[in-house]
C-alpha cells in the first residue's frame, strides 16, 4: 500500500485494478449449486472462489469491512450448500469437476486465511469451513501425471496447510517432487508438449501450478526452486525452456505450428525469484495480473510483483 501510494509500479497499477473490480464485486452474490458437477472450465464455482479471494485482498488492502463481509458470505455460502461433488474422480480425465475444484478451490482457502485478522469469520464458521475443505473438496484432488495433476498438487498443498495437517502437506510436496521427476533433462514435459500446436500452452499450464506450490512451499521453509527431478529436470529449466520457445516458437521441436498462448500469473512467481530479463519481457502484456484467470493463482502483480529493472 505504502509503496502504490508513492506511485510505484508495479504496485499502483495492481493495486488500482483490484480496487476496480472489488468495488463492482462487492455487490454481487454467491450462485452455490448442489450437487456440484463442472462440465466446461467457467462456472458458478469458479467465479464465486475467485470474488471470495479477491474481495479478501480488497480487505486486506483497505481495511474496508464491506469487502471482508462479502468475501465471508461466498465462501459460506458454498459451504453450507454443495456437500456432493460429481464427476469428481481424481484419477481419470474424463472427470471435469476435479479438474477445475483442483485449479479454483484454493481460492477459498486463501480468502478464509486472509480474512482471519478481521474477525467475520467465527471460529464456528472455520470449524464448519474445514470440515467442508477436508471431506467435501479435498477428496476430489487430481492425482494425474499432467497438469491436472500439478492442480490437484496446488489444492492438496494449500488445503493441508490451511488444515494444519503436517502428513498431508509432506505428502503433497512429495507429489510435487514425483512430478518434477517427468520433466525432462532439456526442461521439457512430455506429457505436455504432445498436445500438438497448444504443447506450450499446456507447459504454460502445468508450470503455473509448479511455480504457486514453490512459493508457498518457500513460506513454510521447503526449498522446491533449485531440485533436480529423476531424469534430471529442475523447475527452472522447464521455465527458461518455456521462455526461450516463446520468443521463437517457430523452433519448438515438437510441432511445427505451436501457438503463443496469453501469459499466464505464474510469470510474476518466475520472475520474482529469478529476475530473469527473459521472463520480464514475458509478462509485462499481462500486467497487472487480476481477476482474469481460470485458477486460484490471480492477482500476482499485487501480491508477488516486483518491477521490471529488479
Amino acid at each position: 500500500m505504502a509503496r502504490a501510494a508513492a506511485g510505484h509500479q508495479p504496485e499502483r497499477a495492481a493495486l488500482a485494478d483490484l480496487l476496480a473490480w472489488a468495488k463492482v464485486a462487492v455487490k454481487q452474490h454467491p450462485r452455490p449449486t448442489e450437487p456440484l458437477r463442472i462440465t466446461g472450465t467457467t462456472g458458478r464455482f469458479v467465479d464465486d472462489a475467485a470474488t471470495s479471494y479477491g474481495l479478501a485482498l480488497a480487505w486486506g488492502a483497505t481495511g474496508d469491512r464491506r469487502y471482508a463481509t462479502a468475501a465471508r458470505s461466498f465462501v459460506m455460502a458454498w459451504v453450507t450448500t454443495t456437500r456432493t461433488l460429481k464427476d469428481a474422480c481424481p484419477d481419470r480425465g474424463d472427470c471435469q469437476t476435479s479438474l477445475i475444484v483442483s485449479r479454483t478451490a484454493p481460492d477459498f482457502v486463501f480468502a478464509v486465511d486472509l480474512l482471519a485478522p478481521s474477525h467475520v469469520v467465527s471460529p464456528a464458521d472455520r470449524a464448519a469451513f474445514s470440515a467442508w475443505l477436508r471431506n467435501v473438496i479435498l477428496p476430489a484432488a487430481s492425482t494425474r501425471s499432467n497438469n491436472w495433476g500439478d492442480a490437484g498438487v496446488f489444492l492438496r498443498v494449500v488445503g493441508t496447510d490451511f488444515l494444519n495437517d503436517s502428513t498431508g502437506f509432506a505428502a503433497a510436496i512429495a507429489a510435487w517432487r514425483s512430478q518434477l521427476d517427468l520433466v525432462a533433462s532439456d526442461g521439457h514435459i512430455p506429457e505436455e508438449v504432445r498436445r500438438g500446436s497448444a504443447g506450450l500452452s499446456y507447459t504454460q499450464e502445468a508450470l503455473l501450478y509448479k511455480l504457486a506450490v514453490a512459493r508457498i512451499a518457500e513460506r513454510r521453509g521447503v526449498d522446491l526452486w533449485d531440485l533436480q527431478g529423476a531424469l534430471g529436470g529442475t523447475l527452472r529449466g522447464a521455465v527458461d525452456l518455456a521462455a526461450r520457445y516463446w520468443a521463437r516458437p517457430k523452433r519448438w521441436p515438437w510441432d511445427a505450428h505451436v501457438i503463443v498462448p496469453d501469459p499466464s500469473p505464474g510469470w510474476e512467481l518466475a520472475f520474482a525469484h529469478w529476475r530473469d530479463p527473459a521472463y520480464a519481457a514475458i509478462l509485462a502484456p499481462g500486467r497487472p495480473f487480476g481477476s482474469d484467470g481460470h485458477s486460484a493463482i490471480r492477482w500476482t502483480t499485487l501480491t508477488n510483483g516486483i518491477p521490471r529493472g529488479s
